[in-house]
C-alpha cells in the first residue's frame, strides 16, 4: 500500500521508503534510532532535538519512540516516550519501519505525562515496543470564555 503524506498535515515534505518514512534523504526510524530522544522536524524536514525547542515554537511534525502498544478488537493505546505539546492534536499517524499490513483502529496516543489523544488512522498488524513512531500535530486554540452578551432594549 502506498502511503501519500500531505505537506499541509505534516509540514515537511515525507514519502514512503519501503517500508520506511523519508524526510528528504532523512530516514525517520533511522534517525530514530540514532538520536534516542524525541525530535521535531522543521519545514525542510531537518530535525530539531524536542528538549531543545522552546515551549512557543511549533513544529507539526513529532518523531518518537514507542513504550508500549496494545491493540485489541479495533482499537490500539500506544505510550510514547514524549510530551505532547498541550495545546494540540493529532492529525496522522505514521509508523516508519513497521512494514505494510495495516488496518484502520482507533489509536490513542498516551504521552509522558499521560495525556491521551485519540485518532482514526492506519496502524500496522506487528507493532515492535520501542518502534518510532511519528505524530502529525495542529495547535488548538485555548477556548475563551464569553460572558453571556446582554441586550438593551431602548423604549422610546
Amino acid at each position: 500500500m502506498t502511503r501519500i503524506f500531505d505537506a499541509a498535515t505534516w509540514g515537511a515534505e515525507l514519502c514512503v521508503a519501503g517500508d520506511d518514512v523519508l524526510a528528504g534523504e532523512l530516514s525517520l526510524r533511522e534517525e530514530s534510532l540514532r538520536r534516542k530522544v524525541a525530535f521535531y522536524l522543521d519545514a525542510d524536514g531537518l530535525p530539531m532535538c524536542q528538549s531543545s525547542c522552546a515551549p512557543a515554537e511549533w513544529y507539526p511534525t513529532l518523531v518518537t519512540r514507542m513504550t508500549s502498544a496494545v491493540i485489541s478488537h479495533g482499537r490500539a493505546v500506544v505510550s510514547i516516550d514524549a510530551a505532547l505539546p498541550l495545546h494540540s492534536s493529532i492529525l496522522d499517524v505514521a509508523f516508519p519501519g513497521a512494514g505494510s499490513d495495516r488496518s484502520m483502529v482507533d489509536i490513542t496516543v498516551v504521552d509522558l505525562s499521560r495525556h491521551r489523544r485519540t485518532l482514526h488512522a492506519e496502524i500496522p498488524s506487528h507493532l515492535v515496543v520501542t518502534g518510532t513512531i511519528a505524530l502529525a500535530l495542529s495547535p488548538v486554540g485555548s477556548a475563551r470564555r464569553t460572558a453571556p452578551q446582554e441586550h438593551e432594549t431602548a423604549i422610546g
